[in-house]
């Protein structure tokens, strides 16, 4: 590449936008986004900690100031779970917000496995599980794989409790869904 066609090609770099500011509904989740039911009749609406129960709540990050769901991607959707302090690992408790007497966790919904969308609750034994190959994860530790093929926990996401409300407090634990071949 000649020096002409390298300072050409940069004068238009200032108007490129980034793909991520082109498509904010599929950004990761972000510092401050609040997090919202994902579907039904409350589908948008904040979740309160008083909204969490042991059953997982399916969620999606939103942005405060703008009101943009963060729902274009699949590695954006979240289950939410209320857990007794006490069972959780160390671990799972570095990711937990405390709200006494238990704690809240958030855990990334796409399968380690193939990517599939982890919704299924197995109440007795307390584990998130995909539907797609039958993996089953032990959310008060950590999302340890306990059964299927998934090679790795799920991602933990690291929240706060603000004025009751779940916001978005750091990043996710690990990379999201399955790795690249």
């Amino acid at each position: 590449m000649n020096r002409r066609r390298m300072i050409a090609g940069s004068a238009a770099l200032p108007f490129v936008r980034p793909v991520s500011a082109a498509r904010p509904h599929r950004m990761k989740p972000q510092v401050g986004d609040v997090l919202v039911h994902a579907f039904g009749e409350q589908a948008g609406a904040v979740i309160a900690s008083k909204d969490v129960a042991c059953e997982p709540v399916s969620a999606f990050p939103k942005e405060p100031s703008t009101g943009i769901v963060r729902d274009g991607s699949l590695h954006n959707q979240l289950a939410v779970l209320r857990l007794p302090t006490d069972r959780l690992t160390t671990k799972a408790q570095r990711y937990a917000v405390t709200s006494p007497p238990d704690s809240i966790v958030v855990y990334s919904a796409a399968c380690t496995h193939t990517g599939c969308e982890v919704n299924g609750w197995n109440a007795d034994a307390g584990r998130l599980v995909c539907p797609c190959h039958g993996s089953e994860f032990d959310v008060a530790d950590a999302a340890r794989v306990v059964n299927g093929p998934a090679p790795k926990p799920l991602a933990m996401l690291k929240v706060e409790l603000a004025d009751r409300v779940l916001r978005v407090a750091g990043g996710f634990s690990r990379r999201v869904g399955p790795a690249p071949p």
